[in-house]
């Protein structure tokens, strides 16, 4: 388990030196080392999570019902991930304009995502309620 997360860092660390090193001569090929490194940590954690969600969605399909929650769950943890990943990566390179755009278009991803649950949790309040 923290032999996953020590590899990420080193790649981290490594890519961060690498990034600091190309700046000054190639910020272009700075740019791609630096978002090639992040997929490869992001890939490798998500492999490393994936049996524990797995383990949790089996957990809440047992409880009956409420597993379509978990899975809006997923979805808008994933999405404030990516989002950050790639708000993040505009800051790095200068793109606070960009940052800015790419957190909106997730907010706004998680609000749609969500409309539907919001939409049946009051629909069972207002059947339960008698209106």
């Amino acid at each position: 388990m923290t032999a996953t997360v020590a590899k990420a860092l080193a790649i981290v660390l490594i890519s961060a030196v690498m990034v600091l090193s190309l700046t000054a001569q190639k910020g272009e090929f700075a740019f791609l080392v630096s978002l090639a490194a992040g997929a490869v940590v992001i890939l490798q954690l998500i492999n490393w999570v994936l049996p524990y969600i797995d383990t949790l969605e089996t957990a809440f399909k047992k409880a009956g019902g409420i597993s379509g929650y978990f899975t809006v769950s997923l979805k808008a943890l994933a999405i404030s991930y990516v989002t950050g990943f790639a708000a993040d990566t505009c800051r790095d390179f200068g793109q606070s304009a960009l940052a800015a755009k790419a957190e909106f278009a997730g907010k706004c991803a998680i609000f749609i995502l969500c409309v539907s649950p919001a939409v049946n949790v009051l629909e069972a309040a207002l059947r339960f309620a008698g209106i």
